[in-house]
């Protein structure tokens, strides 16, 4: 008899292109997966898979097997949910969240998940978006949150919210009540979102800007980092507004008009469609209820 364990092998290795990928994917010991993947073929009187190569690649056969495979994983996650009255997958749920989720509204996100399924395990990486959404291709995480899609027909997209932006910078910098011309902000150091951080894609009309020659540029990966640069006055920066809201209140930071407009930062939540897409439709729609971004920063 065929088993919903020896389809699950033979699809996670199709789809990954190694046993020792699937392996990780599923937590199980790479001989274990060899074990099933072998029990399968001594089903069929051809090969499964062509090894002659370094990936595991599926013969003639092989395909029109991992086709009802992925058929019967996708009822089997249908009747499991049946069975729970709920979608919730028996499986560790590896998600991934930049920074500024992570500083809001992460830990309720968390809370209610384990309170709506006790028996998860929850596995949450915060990275920068390009990690992310490298991770996400690469199936090392399940679930991602971060200012990005990703443009597949294999991937679900959902958009969150939109994050105000501001440029800031020491009241010691600054002390007009009047709009900081162009000519004025570019005489300012600009401390910037280095490569790889979630506003550089957003921000790049306005950094990478060759029309906008500013004085000097200081990078950094941590939104944090600039905030505190930025109130012992060594420049100018671009921030998430509500999220610094304490050093503003505080007057260490004071939000500066000028004749350069800035994006709104929009935030999207990154899922595949074909495996537990039932369960990880519910916890987006958690993140759509909970979802905050103004209500919320690392300072309030």
């Amino acid at each position: 008899m065929f088993t919903i364990k020896q389809m699950e092998a033979l699809y996670w290795v199709a789809t990954l292109g190694r046993f020792e990928a699937a392996s990780l994917y599923l937590n199980l010991s790479q001989s274990t997966i060899s074990k099933r993947i072998a029990e399968l073929e001594q089903r069929f009187t051809v090969p499964l898979f062509d090894r002659s190569g370094r990936q595991a690649i599926l013969t003639g056969k092989g395909e029109e097997i991992r086709g009802i495979a992925e058929e019967m994983l996708r009822l089997n996650d249908r009747l499991s949910a049946t069975a729970r009255s709920s979608n919730a997958p028996p499986m560790r749920f590896r998600m991934g969240a930049t920074d500024l989720v992570a500083m809001s509204w992460l830990p309720e996100l968390l809370s209610r998940i384990m309170q709506r399924y006790p028996s998860i395990e929850i596995e949450p990486e915060i990275e920068i978006t390009a990690t992310l959404l490298e991770r996400l291709a690469e199936r090392r995480i399940d679930f991602a949150i971060c200012p990005r899609i990703m443009q597949h027909p294999q991937f679900v997209n959902t958009a969150l919210g939109r994050i105000e932006l501001a440029w800031m910078c020491s009241p010691r910098l600054w002390t007009s009540d009047t709009a900081m011309s162009t000519a004025d902000l570019l005489r300012l150091p600009l401390l910037t979102q280095s490569a790889g951080s979630i506003l550089r894609p957003v921000l790049q009309s306005v950094i990478d800007n060759p029309k906008l020659p500013f004085a000097k540029k200081i990078t950094c990966n941590n939104m944090g980092a600039l905030a505190e640069l930025a109130a012992f006055g060594l420049g100018i920066t671009i921030l998430p507004r509500a999220f610094f809201s304490r050093h503003i209140a505080d007057q260490r930071l004071r939000v500066i008009e000028t004749e350069i407009p800035l994006p709104m930062l929009e935030y999207y939540i990154n899922y595949r469609n074909d495996y537990h897409s039932g369960f990880f439709q519910e916890v987006s729609g958690l993140c759509q209820e909970i979802c905050d971004f103004t209500a919320h920063g690392p300072n309030d």
